[in-house]
């Protein structure tokens, strides 16, 4: 998995910083994360749920919207109906630049605007929501002490995050006229809501009343033991399997590739990545990096490793094949291949052969190994240690 930083414009122009979470190999779909109230792409629902489907081969963008994170615009000049409307300038941008988006998902209000906006964009197959409110007014519950003074001054400043965040009179009359009974009986996509039963932030009462309004497919689960922003870890990681796993049926594969010849093996440089490749044959794929000591990011194999592994796996198949041959009883063979660190072109090969075998069957199993690695490898000294 690795990360690309991007800027997308929103509705009204302004510059959105996003990244999209990528799989190393060939994306099967794209997403998009809608961020929670006055949060931003970098918040733990929004990184850890992208990059947890990332892992599962789905591509996620995350973006701040405008006046958040570090997007461009003022916080108290935006509304939820631009929210909206952001969400589907992203869309757009995503479709443009790399692929339609098949998969939306939003936390808290950024759930409630994601609900809003996938009735329009019709790449969707899913959408998914993580502790949304039913009322995208609840967001602003916690202030309604100073409501009050939007009256009096058109717009008052809270303190969240250890920010000041401007909430103006048009973003409250905006909320206020947000009808969710015009457009969520008319969500025709797969829904899977995600809500903590002990969120006291947003209570799962209001995933229960999203769940009554919309239309099947839909499904609601709880996200046991979940704060609201899903800090306590490991949550936000369980979230993102929990959406993986069931958008799966729902979503159009778009990352097949050719198919390799027998022993035919393909090397990809990974887009975003110093020395990161993608290494695959007619049996799946792995994936490689230099050591940080080397200049990389040890985010993968290297290639030293996986001539060893080949030479640890090759030793291990001629001794049990020898063994058959000799008609020995070899229940497991285990080799370790330790690199000298006073001779980089030498190695120890530790053997361990378990079975009903004396010291000198032992000893004759080892005995003149040249496997094809081996062979392939000429230039390297091996000493080999029996146990």
């Amino acid at each position: 998995m690795h990360s690309i930083n991007v800027k997308l414009a929103s509705s009204k122009g302004h510059t959105m910083a996003g990244t999209i979470d990528m799989p190393d190999a060939k994306p099967r779909a794209y997403a998009m994360f809608a961020h929670c109230f006055t949060g931003s792409r970098f918040t733990p629902a929004a990184s850890r749920v992208c990059k947890t489907l990332a892992e599962h081969g789905i591509a996620a963008l995350r973006f701040d919207f405008p006046g958040l994170g570090q997007s461009t615009g003022e916080f108290g000049d935006t509304c939820f109906s631009e929210n909206v409307n952001d969400i589907l300038a992203a869309a757009s941008w995503l479709e443009e630049n790399y692929e339609a988006p098949q998969l939306l998902i939003g936390h808290s209000l950024g759930g409630a605007a994601a609900l809003k906006a996938a009735g329009q964009i019709r790449s969707l197959k899913a959408v998914s929501t993580i502790g949304a409110p039913f009322d995208p007014a609840h967001s602003v519950l916690h202030y309604a002490d100073r409501i009050k003074d939007v009256d009096e001054q058109g717009a008052v400043t809270v303190i969240l995050g250890g920010r000041e965040i401007t909430i103006s009179r048009s973003f409250l009359e905006d909320l206020a006229d947000t009808d969710v009974a015009s457009y969520l009986p008319r969500l025709r996509k797969p829904l899977l809501l995600l809500h903590s039963p002990i969120d006291t932030t947003v209570g799962v009462d209001n995933a229960q009343k999203i769940f009554q309004l919309t239309r099947y497919p839909k499904s609601l689960v709880a996200l046991d033991k979940a704060d609201h922003l899903c800090t306590r870890q490991g949550t936000a990681q369980r979230a993102g399997h929990l959406i993986a796993e069931w958008v799966e049926p729902y979503l159009e594969d778009h990352s097949a590739t050719p198919i390799l010849d027998e022993h035919e093996v393909e090397v990809r440089s990974i887009k975003g990545s110093k020395f990161g490749d993608l290494a695959r044959s007619e049996h799946g794929e792995i994936t490689l990096d230099r050591d940080k000591s080397d200049g990389g990011k040890g985010q993968g194999h290297c290639t030293m490793e996986l001539i060893y592994t080949a030479l640890a796996a090759d030793t291990s198949q001629a001794i049990r094949k020898a063994a058959k041959t000799g008609r020995l009883k070899v229940d497991a063979v285990q080799v370790n291949v330790v690199p000298r660190s006073d001779d980089a072109g030498s190695v120890t090969r530790h053997i361990r052969i378990e079975g009903e075998l004396n010291d000198a069957q032992r000893a004759r199993l080892i005995t003149g190994l040249n496997t094809p690695v081996a062979r392939l490898l000429r230039g390297l000294e091996i000493t080999d240690k029996l146990h």
